[in-house]
């Protein structure tokens, strides 16, 4: 760990981690911790990003946060297909008793925005569901109208609670048109490695909505598959009848979670109704495989939402923080 900035009058130092291994280790005891911000995903992503923590003055690392970096600046968060990766608190901190737990989150968050401010010309972060505390966004520069301060935004996901699970009795709790889809389907839902398959459809999916995917978004796409399914994090799920695909989806896990990255669609495929088991059955898979919760990965647009929402997804709510400081 290298000292960046510290400051006489608190009790905290910021300082690099570019230890891959106890950055992970960092990510993985930490509630508001996800595969986002792991260092095999974050280096798939392709640009520059640095891992910052913040430790007490005898080195005991409370928290951290991965910047991914454009330039001189922070990213304009959330970067492309990684819906978090802000302020994370170590273990050791969520332990502590609620009170006492408040305040030095409180506290730390405090440090990490001033510390970075001092690094960066801005802040931009996607915080976690389980960043609770927004108030030092909302009071930097408390009084002080001539001075920037935080805009938040607003995003939602969807969690399906994978806790003694049971796939008959979920079936029910879903939308009518999705049980009766995944009744009706005969496909059958298996692991593939046709990583370019998926990339075919996945292009093909956005072409039919009218929208362009341009060649570096298809190649980020088919960076975070590939290295996420080399390095064990990630995995693609078909679903197949006889010898054609009519659905494909990637998905990304952690120590709890199971994440629903992207999706893909054969058009004349459609009457099979694959999607609905291809979600189900992985739903199901990530509850066998003992995970907490099945993650949609975003709920912000209108017909995604919706499809999204009608698998009985909780809706969850975090926040997006943005601040121009200075030039």
């Amino acid at each position: 760990m290298d000292a960046k900035t510290s400051s006489n009058i608190s009790p905290y130092v910021l300082q690099t981690c570019t230890d891959m291994v106890a950055w992970d280790t960092l990510v993985d005891g930490s509630q508001q911790g996800h595969v986002f911000s792991k260092s095999v995903f974050l280096q798939s992503l392709g640009l520059p990003f640095t891992c910052y923590v913040v430790a007490s003055p005898q080195g005991e690392l409370l928290a951290g946060a991965a910047i991914v970096e454009d330039g001189h600046r922070m990213a304009k968060a959330p970067f492309a297909f990684t819906p978090h990766q802000g302020i994370l608190f170590a273990h050791s901190v969520a332990q502590q008793a609620s009170q006492k737990r408040l305040t030095t989150e409180f506290r730390i968050t405090e440090f990490f925005i001033n510390a970075l401010l001092e690094v960066y010309p801005n802040f931009s972060m996607a915080l976690s569901p389980f960043f609770k505390d927004l108030r030092p966004f909302l009071w930097h520069n408390h009084g002080q109208e001539d001075q920037p301060k935080f805009a938040i935004k607003h995003r939602y996901t969807g969690y399906v609670n994978l806790y003694n699970f049971d796939s008959s009795e979920f079936l029910t709790t879903v939308r009518s048109v999705r049980r009766q889809e995944y009744k009706k389907s005969q496909v059958k839902i298996q692991t593939s490695t046709d990583l370019p398959l998926f990339l075919n459809l996945y292009q093909q999916t956005f072409e039919r909505q009218g929208l362009a995917i341009d060649v570096s978004t298809l190649a980020l796409v088919q960076r975070i598959c590939s290295q996420a399914i080399e390095t064990g994090i990630g995995y693609l799920s078909a679903a197949n009848l006889e010898d054609r695909t009519a659905s494909m989806a990637f998905f990304v896990t952690d120590e709890r979670s199971a994440y629903y990255l992207f999706g893909a669609n054969d058009s004349t495929m459609r009457e099979v109704n694959a999607s609905s088991k291809l979600i189900l059955d992985n739903m199901t898979l990530s509850a066998q495989k003992g995970l907490q919760r099945f993650d949609f990965v975003g709920v912000n647009s209108p017909q995604r939402g919706d499809f999204k929402l009608s698998f009985n997804a909780e809706l969850v709510p975090y926040q997006e923080v943005h601040l121009q400081a200075h030039g």
